[in-house]
């Protein structure tokens, strides 16, 4: 049976508990055993739910798109090769940054992050028996975002899921799904009580994880 890791912060944790993940998984053919390490609490958890602390520590803190390319390298420091190791030792390996790293500022930033993805594209492609999995980062709420920063999240994506990254690499478009094709905002029906909280609801969560599943369940069928 096929293996996959998925590393994600808070966005990605809801989308497993509220939207039913590991239910839908369960029920899914062919099934798949699926864990995820939530960088937040530096959690892993396995395909039965158990938890287990594992002292990784993530290059900034933080799943930005730079941090992955530092794990995700030849070159990685002696401090990212853990998390690396653990990661391929999966055949499947998914990778979201969150939320904030839709706010992109400028042209610069946006073509710096394109960078961070094709390095990370380029070191799977040395692993041609590890498939990975990039989801593009959710939407920002209007108060947390401005329209030119929300635009460029949106070049990002379409440029993410348009780019020939090799047999091995794919996209699941989490930002389309989530964002309003107008605004590029986070759509009204995703968002949360308060205006300053861009993890999306329930409701996005319960619609999108059948969506994320058979994603990952395509590739496994590989």
């Amino acid at each position: 049976m096929k293996t996959v890791l998925f590393i994600h912060r808070s966005v990605g944790y809801y989308l497993i508990r509220d939207g039913g993940v590991r239910k839908l998984i369960a029920n899914s053919k062919p099934s798949f055993i699926f864990d995820d390490y939530f960088q937040n609490f530096d959690i892993l958890t396995d395909s039965k739910g158990r938890e287990a602390k594992q002292g990784f520590t993530f290059p900034g803190g933080d799943t930005k798109p730079e941090d992955y390319a530092q794990i995700f390298s030849n070159d990685a420091a002696p401090a990212c090769k853990p998390i690396r190791d653990l990661a391929l030792k999966y055949d499947v390996i998914v990778i979201k940054s969150c939320y904030p790293n839709s706010n992109i500022k400028n042209d610069e930033h946006l073509e710096a992050i394109k960078k961070h993805y094709a390095s990370i594209a380029k070191f799977f492609n040395q692993h041609p028996n590890k498939q990975l999995i990039i989801l593009t980062s959710p939407a920002l709420t209007p108060l947390m975002t401005n329209p030119n920063r929300a635009k460029r999240a949106r070049k990002l994506a379409t440029w993410l899921a348009s780019e020939d990254f090799g047999n091995n690499v794919a996209v699941f478009n989490l930002f389309d799904l989530l964002a309003s094709p107008k605004t590029n905002w986070l759509r009204r029906s995703y968002r949360r009580k308060l205006p300053v909280d861009s993890h999306p609801n329930t409701r996005a969560d319960r619609e999108i994880a059948p969506l994320f599943v058979d994603f990952i369940r395509q590739k496994v069928s590989l």
